[in-house]
């Protein structure tokens, strides 16, 4: 059993980070069921403060070369890690597809051994280019929400309180009648 301290946290600041072979290869947003405008405008500085933390703090000390963790940025841009999740399709991938993930992770395993050559090569001349990883994922306009996976499974909470009566009566069964019955209107 784990206990945690309650907070209340903003869903739209819940993030969930890929990492392989200890580098951060991808960053979701938790909440793809909802469209949150103020990321879009953030997102960037967002990416940032995560990656920033997981240099800081989690790359050297956490011992897997490949893992999920889930992290949540609070108001004062601080970084919490709220959950560790294994790499794989056991783990919910969010707006990406594991496929997707599999090959990030492949880039950049190619791109760290092009970096490796070109430090060997010491260029005299050294051009700094925009580092595009981790790629970050938000949900961008309403159009782009995905649907909640367990909305299947959800039932109306009258059918849920016949189902489980703890009287030991036989509720469902009751019901079943009474709707079978003949309206009397």
């Amino acid at each position: 059993m784990v206990l945690r301290k309650w907070c209340h946290l903003h869903p739209s600041m819940e993030f969930r980070c890929f990492v392989s072979n200890h580098d951060l290869v991808a960053i979701s947003q938790r909440d793809h069921t909802n469209h949150f405008p103020h990321l879009s405008k953030n997102y960037l500085s967002i990416r940032c403060t995560i990656l920033d933390f997981f240099d800081d703090t989690i790359q050297d000390v956490f011992s897997l070369p490949n893992y999920v963790v889930d992290v949540y940025v609070d108001k004062n841009d601080r970084v919490w890690i709220l959950d560790f999740n294994v790499w794989g399709s056991q783990t919910d991938s969010l707006l990406f597809d594991w496929t997707e993930l599999v090959s990030l992770q492949q880039q950049q395993q190619q791109q760290q051994l092009s970096q490796k050559k070109e430090e060997e090569e010491e260029e005299e001349e050294s051009i700094e280019t925009m580092n595009t990883n981790p790629e970050m994922r938000i949900v961008q306009t309403e159009l782009e929400v995905h649907y909640n996976p367990l909305a299947s499974y959800r039932a109306p909470i009258d059918t849920v309180n016949l189902a489980t009566d703890s009287n030991g009566s036989n509720s469902f069964q009751e019901f079943m009648k009474m709707c079978e019955r003949p309206s009397q209107l």
